[in-house]
């Protein structure tokens, strides 16, 4: 549907509503109280065409990726992440797959 490998200022994923947000825009559209009807029902059919494929966590929240490769946060940044200093240990890969092997 639209390609966005964006990141937010934190450089993790953009969460689920700037991801939305960005692929309304990208088809040429702009989120005002005009049209928010218009916008939920983007982000409604953009959901239901991309599924959630795998989970994973991002610093005391989770991310998901969708079946069209996109990565996203599921909620907004609460603060100012903390930095990792050289020497500290970075969250590790605990990605669950949603979908069953064949």
């Amino acid at each position: 549907m639209f390609t966005d490998n964006k990141l937010s200022g934190s450089g993790e994923p953009q969460d689920l509503l700037e991801h939305l947000v960005t692929g309304f825009e990208t088809s040429g559209q702009k989120v005002t109280d005009n049209n928010l009807q218009s916008f939920l029902a983007f982000s409604k059919q953009y959901l239901t065409d991309n599924r959630p494929s795998e989970v994973f966590s991002v610093d005391n929240n989770y991310g998901v990726l969708l079946t069209n490769g996109q990565r996203i946060k599921l909620c907004p940044d609460t603060g100012v992440q903390a930095d990792l200093k050289p020497g500290d240990m970075a969250n590790p890969d605990n990605s669950i797959s949603l979908t069953r092997p064949r």
